[in-house]
């Protein structure tokens, strides 16, 4: 099969997995079209020379897309940008396999949609208010403590904030104030009660209309990084609820592509829909094309609208970022020790001519281990044992060597999960 994957970067060995080992042709084409185009922008995916072709591994780098829009037998889009340009080529194309969210992704970008979409469903909705301006989120917050501060779309701008008090994010509003400029008194802040929960837990998997959702695991992430999964098997009735009440919203819009949930469950029966993952949830979904033994086909029926089945061999994964610091400015060598380069995925990267494996700057994230096995504890105790096989200047590791999952079983347990 010929697959083109258009991305803004953190997809490419996903992108690359479609390949199965050279057996499919993957073009995949990133958007460096600026005023003053940057290489960063376009370095994703590069690699050594292929004869009329080049790219990482078994990626096929494209400086175009639509060249290859009809050529190929399906396109992709696994993240929330371009996806009026998926719902676009759907219709342009009806027999053609086009995997991605559609307009539907609109849900993760638009908070304040979502929580409409959810009263509307009859799902639980915490506590908000709207607020605009950073004067106004100041003094609301000087009387207000413990919310959740979030905003729409520019998340390297705005990533969701935890305000345990005012003192506490102080500083941070001032140094993200300017990223607004002269709208920095119009933006618009959805501003959440914490919800107190005993575990957060989600579903990750896949949407069409033939088949609806199904997941390749559900489970539990930690930390905002350690992700341990539950392969197959029946949802716990809590995510049925949820995936239940979205299933004809879904339908209607014709929805093909990946879907995750975060709910937190703040009792065996009460649980919060915080957010959606309208795109291949990260830095999870490095799993599906790792441990999904039939990951291109599950792709591309999902894009096609089709029945399709899940192959893994495993009852559990699981996956762990690493980061550098440096990889937020410059681009990092990544050696991988033992030859275990396939314990591991990675963020955005790119190869050097010999071959070599780089971090192309931007993002601090620049490798993910990635492990599986009967338990969780057998997942965790291979995570710390692969970290120790890769290298990369100002690498952090210390975090996963920490990692202790015993609490998080307990709470798990304590309601009555099937975990």
């Amino acid at each position: 099969m010929k697959f083109l994957v258009k991305d803004c970067g953190i997809y490419m060995n996903i992108s690359q997995d479609l390949s199965d080992r050279g057996k499919n042709e993957v073009r995949y084409f990133t958007d460096y079209g600026s005023a003053f185009p940057a290489y960063r922008d376009y370095a994703v995916g590069d690699g050594p020379d292929k004869g009329k072709e080049w790219g990482f591994e078994d990626l096929i780098k494209s400086d175009d897309l639509f060249d290859y829009v009809e050529k190929s037998d399906c396109i992709c889009s696994f993240d929330c940008s371009a996806n009026d340009m998926i719902d676009f080529l759907r219709k342009l194309y009806p027999d053609k396999s086009v995997f991605g969210g559609g307009y539907l992704t609109r849900i993760e970008d638009d908070r304040l949609l979502f929580k409409k979409v959810l009263k509307e469903l009859g799902l639980a909705v915490g506590p908000y208010k709207v607020i605009k301006g950073f004067d106004a989120l100041r003094a609301y917050l000087k009387d207000n403590p413990k919310k959740v501060i979030k905003t729409n779309i520019f998340r390297k701008d705005w990533e969701s904030l935890n305000a345990p008090d005012y003192l506490s994010v102080k500083q941070l509003l001032i140094n993200r104030q300017p990223a607004f400029g002269p709208y920095a008194d119009e933006i618009q802040f959805i501003v959440e009660d914490f919800i107190d929960s005993v575990a957060e837990i989600g579903f990750d998997g896949f949407y069409n209309p033939s088949v609806g959702f199904k997941h390749f695991s559900w489970g539990v992430e930690i930390d905002k990084n350690l992700y341990i999964g539950k392969v197959g098997g029946e949802l716990p009735e809590v995510l049925t609820e949820t995936m239940d009440a979205l299933d004809p919203l879904f339908k209607f819009k014709d929805y093909r592509g990946a879907f995750s949930t975060e709910e937190r469950m703040k009792s065996k029966t009460e649980h919060f829909f915080i957010d959606p993952c309208c795109r291949v949830a990260m830095p999870l979904g490095v799993l599906y094309g790792k441990y999904i033994k039939n990951w291109a086909e599950v792709v591309y029926k999902v894009g096609k609208d089709e029945e399709y089945e899940i192959e893994c061999d495993h009852k559990y994964v699981g996956g762990f970022a690493l980061s550098s610091r440096n990889a937020e400015d410059y681009f990092v060598y990544i050696n991988f020790k033992n030859n275990k380069r396939d314990d591991f995925r990675l963020m955005m990267a790119m190869q050097d001519k010999e071959g070599n494996y780089y971090s192309v700057k931007g993002l601090e994230s620049i490798v993910i281990v990635t492990a599986a096995g009967d338990n969780p504890q057998e997942v965790v105790d291979l995570l710390k044992e692969r970290a120790e096989n890769v290298e990369a200047y100002g690498l952090e590791n210390d975090e996963i060597k920490g990692i202790n999952i015993d609490k998080c079983m307990e709470n798990i347990k304590s309601l009555g999960l099937p975990f």
